[in-house]
């Protein structure tokens, strides 16, 4: 039995996380776990082949090792190896998390969370303040973060997708819309498990290349077409509307313009399923508090409990039917035409 951590450890974890979080960031960013994927490398080896400083790269290594990333490296002439865990922050592998690692520490992100006094104190978002602009303006003004962001958003549609399959069936539908869907990853797996149906990802323009390239690489090129627009503005006509946290960026009034522009353009029959972490109303533990406060300081948007979601789709001339628990962080919630 392992022997239990005394709350000022545990409260030194908690505030050193930070460290944790640029860390895993360096390594995702320079490529260093998918160096490390084909065998132990010392970092004098791992130096050679990136051009990085070997002292400081065998510290950042060493410190990797200590929080589970890797094993090895109790000298500098010892190797280090992955583990599982660093394994995650790998390019090429299922469950990946690496554009999450990359995103999550990159200015964004970061630099709004470090404003989270004076969010505290107004409560207002302080991104704007720090990035010069709202954070998807930021965005599109730096392609790579941006290319890291949407990177994430598919490693987190990952995690749901298998839900989404197993949990929506399509049934008359003939065209799903992955509204805000970035590289489409939802819509991908429902025409994979759905040949009879077609697909249209909406998103922002600067998306395009990376979604058109993701769609190509799964064979779905000629079945889903990617669709660079506003969903403040319009969403393209379709049966089946999957919208993964979408909503949860916006503001109520937000929210409600988006499903309605999807009620209107849903054809007869037509459904919408939002895949969002859900409040739970009985207190029990969920990833959902600790997303809401990303929202609160980035965003404009919150997380909601399932009463609160009814609210908006009733707004928006839907009718909520029901929801469903997934394996993953996130839950269904399904509505139709009211």
């Amino acid at each position: 039995m392992l022997e239990e951590i005394a709350p000022p450890q545990q409260m030194f974890r908690m505030i050193t996380g930070y460290w944790v979080t640029q860390l895993v960031g360096a390594l995702a960013e320079e490529g260093l776990p998918d160096r490390l994927a084909a065998g132990p490398l010392t970092a004098e080896e791992l130096a050679t082949q990136t051009g990085l400083p070997a002292r400081a790269l065998y510290r950042v290594l060493r410190g990797a090792a200590s929080v589970g990333l890797m094993r090895g490296g109790a000298t500098p002439d010892e190797p280090f190896t992955l583990t599982p865990l660093g394994d995650t922050l790998r390019s090429d592998v299922p469950g990946s998390m690496r554009d999450m690692a990359r995103a999550q520490s990159a200015p964004g992100h970061w630099l709004p969370w470090g404003r989270f006094r004076d969010v505290l104190r107004t409560g207002e978002r302080q991104t704007a303040g720090v990035l010069g602009g709202e954070i998807f303006e930021h965005y599109r003004q730096n392609p790579a973060e941006a290319a890291a962001f949407s990177g994430a958003m598919a490693n987190l549609a990952a995690l749901a997708e298998h839900e989404v399959v197993r949990l929506v069936q399509p049934g008359d539908a003939r065209t799903v819309v992955d509204v805000g869907g970035a590289t489409g990853r939802l819509a991908a797996a429902l025409l994979d498990a759905h040949p009879q149906l077609r697909g249209i990802v909406v998103d922002l323009p600067h998306v395009a290349s990376d979604a058109r390239e993701a769609l190509g690489a799964r064979g779905l090129g000629e079945r889903c077409q990617f669709v660079g627009g506003d969903f403040f503005r319009e969403v393209p006509a379709g049966d089946l509307y999957v919208l993964k946290q979408v909503l949860h960026d916006w503001d109520d009034a937000q929210c409600i313009t988006i499903l309605g522009h999807v009620a209107r353009a849903m054809r007869p029959g037509g459904r919408v399923v939002v895949v969002e972490m859900v409040v739970p109303e009985d207190g029990s533990p969920s990833p959902a508090p600790m997303m809401d406060l990303n929202m609160l300081a980035l965003l404009p948007g919150r997380e909601r409990s399932l009463r609160e979601y009814g609210r908006l789709f009733a707004e928006a001339g839907l009718r909520l039917e029901r929801m469903e628990a997934t394996h993953s962080p996130f839950d269904l919630v399904e509505a139709v035409r009211a």
